[in-house]
């Protein structure tokens, strides 16, 4: 049986165990004590402040892991905004080198186009004509959960469509045939991707983004806009900023009925979502164990990485499982939405990295690397693969060629006579095979690297993980 992560049994068995430990306890300390009377006096005003303060506590840990990706897609939405409107495209125009900075882990394979959508002012029509080459359409939902995708994997999609993006309240009728794309949240989250080859390929994938279109299904719709506080990185560990958040994005944007095990909980420290208010702040116990629980509620998070990940080939760590849709994984969702928000499902995307070489020392650019695949053990992809190179701050490495990755689409990627690959990971350029290197940082900066393997709409063995990764050995001078 796979382990799950489930936060909701959190908060219970963590409040039972107060609860045996804490107050009960301490009546039964106090029945020793007066052995003589039949009487069991009142627990003492500590204990049950303790108990309190606990209970709210173990609740505020399940619930901020439970909200933390609702508020971290709104805080990603009105980043967004400060340059685009609700409903409309932003499209990315250049590929990412060692100055970009947006996001960390930038993939050098394909330009973005994204939106985010308010659907509770009324439908949006999305068109695209005939796509002669890879391209994707994700749509997620307010909880990061990936519902919909159009192209990728979905080969019948490059012949072109139109398609009709409705909220979750939405009672219209269409005609039959219609293409209806129904959004679980009002607030949705389209990001798109279009495969580019290099510099010169940029001005034929600009004409493709262009040739995306989103509209209003009725002129007479009113703009998109979500009406929440501005969210800044400190609310995180602002308990009644947070839990507050959460609320407000919560009636927004109601749970699906598959966590109200969850829900039902939340009462115990003051949040309703059906009003989106949150008074839990205003009693100092309830908040003292709130303040405890964003604290370790956000440290838990931050050290879940490596356990949620699956390893490969003893040092690479891959992400395959419970990646893009969640169902109560609360876990796993937040974990994506902290390191890499917007993680495609393993159907159209695989994500493997390392920071290890294959004895088990960190990555640096003092050493060179070479990673060997053979003929028959090349990634396993129905689309494409890539290796990025990122530093110790998980962005690019600037180098002399300004080469971020390496991959099948590579221009001159040489091939061995027997149909394997090798790939040289160094600082230097490697004598005899410039056409398969990807420079690591030079020995006189931080040197510390870390390498990730994308691989697009891949098949089955690498879905399940059972595809091996060949290692990164280093190169043994003569």
């Amino acid at each position: 049986m796979k382990k799950k992560f489930l936060v909701p049994a959190i908060g219970v068995m963590t409040s039972m165990a107060i609860l045996t430990s804490g107050v009960f306890a301490d009546t039964s300390t106090q029945n020793q004590n007066n052995s003589s009377s039949t009487q069991v006096s009142a627990p003492s005003a500590l204990p049950q402040l303790q108990f309190r303060s606990n209970l709210a506590y173990s609740t505020g840990v399940s619930a901020y892991i439970y909200g933390y990706t609702l508020v971290e897609m709104a805080r990603t939405m009105q980043k967004f905004e400060q340059t685009n409107e609700l409903n409309t495209f932003k499209h990315y125009r250049n590929l990412a080198d060692d100055k970009f900075r947006d996001y960390v882990k930038p993939n050098n394979d394909t330009l973005y186009s994204q939106s985010w959508l308010d659907l509770s002012k009324g439908p949006q029509v999305l068109s695209f004509p005939k796509i002669n080459r890879y391209f994707t359409f994700q749509f997620m939902d307010a909880y990061s959960n990936s519902f919909k995708y159009i192209g990728g994997s979905n080969k019948k999609d490059y012949n072109g469509g139109k398609y009709i993006i409705v909220g979750p309240d939405w009672e219209g009728k269409f005609p039959e045939g219609t293409n209806v794309i129904k959004s679980p949240t009002n607030m949705t989250w389209v990001l798109g991707r279009t495969l580019v080859d290099g510099e010169k390929d940029l001005p034929a994938v600009h004409k493709i983004q262009d040739s995306y279109k989103l509209a209003p299904l009725n002129n007479n719709q009113a703009k998109g806009s979500i009406d929440i506080p501005t969210i800044q990185t400190s609310d995180y560990d602002d308990p009644i900023k947070f839990y507050s958040l959460m609320a407000q994005l919560m009636k927004l944007n109601p749970a699906p009925q598959k966590d109200e095990a969850l829900l039902s909980q939340l009462e115990l420290i003051d949040i309703d979502p059906a009003t989106g208010s949150f008074t839990g702040g205003a009693d100092p116990v309830v908040l003292d164990g709130l303040t405890r629980a964003v604290r370790d509620g956000k440290d838990a998070i931050q050290k879940s990485l490596l356990v949620l990940q699956m390893p490969n080939n003893g040092n690479w760590r891959v992400n395959y499982e419970r990646v893009g849709t969640y169902g109560d994984y609360y876990l796993n969702r937040a974990m994506i939405a902290m390191y890499g928000i917007g993680a495609n499902t393993p159907k159209e995307a695989v994500y493997a990295i390392t920071r290890k070489d294959s004895d088990g020392n960190t990555l640096s650019g003092q050493n060179k690397y070479v990673i060997h695949f053979d003929k028959n053990n090349l990634p396993p992809v129905n689309d494409f693969w890539s290796i990025c190179i990122y530093d110790s701050t998980n962005f690019f490495v600037a180098n002399p060629i300004n080469r971020f990755s390496i991959g099948d689409r590579t221009e001159g990627l040489k091939y061995n006579d027997d149909g394997s690959l090798d790939i040289y990971v160094q600082s230097t350029a490697p004598a005899g095979h410039e056409s398969n290197w990807l420079p690591s940082p030079s020995s006189t900066t931080n040197p510390v690297f870390g390498l990730f393997l994308r691989m697009y709409t891949p098949k089955e063995s690498v879905q399940n993980n059972s595809y091996i990764i060949p290692s990164v050995k280093i190169v043994k001078e003569q």
